[in-house]
């Protein structure tokens, strides 16, 4: 015996109007669960079976039975409709399958309908099982209805699970993108750092932690500069260390490395912030101050922080500081490299005069 090719008009007005509400709720649906629940629903309204099983040629989703109120819930192969579902999934010749044309019911036993689309590729099986006044007419009444409410659920079903493929796909590309991102930056970042500290050793000097020459010219040129061409006031401070070859010829060179980070820490702490203070070299040191119409009270501040620093530290040796200062003219025609000159000069006049 051999069914007919299941048509759109043996079905009634009612089941259409089912498939049509169907087809528009599962539209309408974008998750899994949500579109298990219509087909059950629908499941129940056409036939009110004691079990339903839905098999889709697709590992993304699971095996699926409903029960007599068409809730879904997840199955596995005890299920007593999965060998009849699986046999047709798979393309297995069943006894009953010589009834099956495309997309037609098989009719496996009393109580027992299964169909699948398409019929010779299969990829969803629906097997429905009822113990009610059904059985007699299950194939011929149920059937078509059956096959296209299976043909609804596929599709339905393969959207979500091929949407679901896809954003699982862009999310793990995009979290690629994100952590190449974020190890760009993070390269980026190691790199700017790198150059920093490149810059900054280029700039310091390592004993001391001022600026070095190269440091104090670079950062004071642009500041001298803007003073000259505001006619703000500025100086600059000319120091070296008293005594330190003394202390590297009698105590070692490695106190007298300590005698010059005293020295530098004193000198710094007579200055603001905004001052560019730094070591020339050996026992040289220079800074340049902004905004100072008295530059000499810079000087008296550094004998006071000498002076404290000796009476609360207990070394080896005195931290004693010459020093000198020059104004920088105001809009003069001088470089400061002229007024570090000067400065210089003043230091050492001002060294010969206590010496004497």
């Amino acid at each position: 015996m051999t069914n007919k090719p299941v048509k759109v008009r043996q079905l009634s007005p009612v089941q259409l109007r089912i498939l049509l509400t169907l087809s528009r709720e599962l539209l309408q649906t974008d998750d899994v669960s949500s579109s298990l629940g219509l087909v059950g629903r629908v499941l129940v309204e056409v036939m009110s079976p004691d079990s339903a099983l839905l098999l889709l040629q697709d590992e993304r989703l699971d095996v699926v039975c409903f029960d007599r109120r068409g809730v879904a819930h997840p199955a596995g192969q005890d299920h007593m409709l999965y060998p009849t579902a699986a046999a047709l999934l798979s393309g297995t010749r069943h006894a009953a399958a010589d009834m099956r044309d495309q997309a037609s019911p098989v009719h496996i036993g009393p109580g027992t309908l299964a169909v699948a689309v398409p019929a010779h590729a299969a990829v969803a099986v629906l097997a429905v099982s009822w113990t009610n006044d059904l059985a007699s007419t299950a194939p011929e009444k149920c059937g078509p209805l059956l096959t296209y409410i299976l043909e609804l659920a596929a599709a339905a079903l393969g959207k979500i699970a091929a949407r679901s493929s896809l954003e699982q796909l862009l999310w793990q590309q995009r979290e690629q993108i994100a952590s190449s991102s974020m190890a760009h930056a993070a390269e980026l970042e190691r790199r700017e750092q790198a150059v920093t500290d490149l810059r900054v050793l280029a700039l310091t000097d390592v004993l001391t932690g001022l600026y070095n020459r190269r440091g104090f010219f670079m950062q004071a040129e642009q500041i001298f500069k803007v003073a000259q061409r505001k006619r703000a006031d500025s100086a600059v401070i000319f120091a070296d260390i008293d005594g330190l070859k003394h202390v590297n010829d009698e105590l070692g060179h490695d106190t007298g490395d300590a005698l010059i980070r005293d020295a530098a820490s004193v000198f710094r702490q007579s200055f603001r912030e905004a001052d560019v203070v730094s070591r020339l070299g050996g026992d040289e040191f220079v800074a340049y101050t902004l905004d100072d119409a008295r530059p000499e009270i810079i000087l008296q501040r550094i004998r006071d922080n000498l002076h404290a620093f000796n009476l609360m530290q207990e070394r080896p040796y005195a931290v004693a500081i010459s020093a000198g200062i020059v104004r920088c003219e105001p809009g003069g025609k001088q470089a400061l490299s002229d007024y570090v000159l000067q400065a210089d000069e003043q230091m050492y006049a001002e060294k010969r005069s206590r010496l004497h």
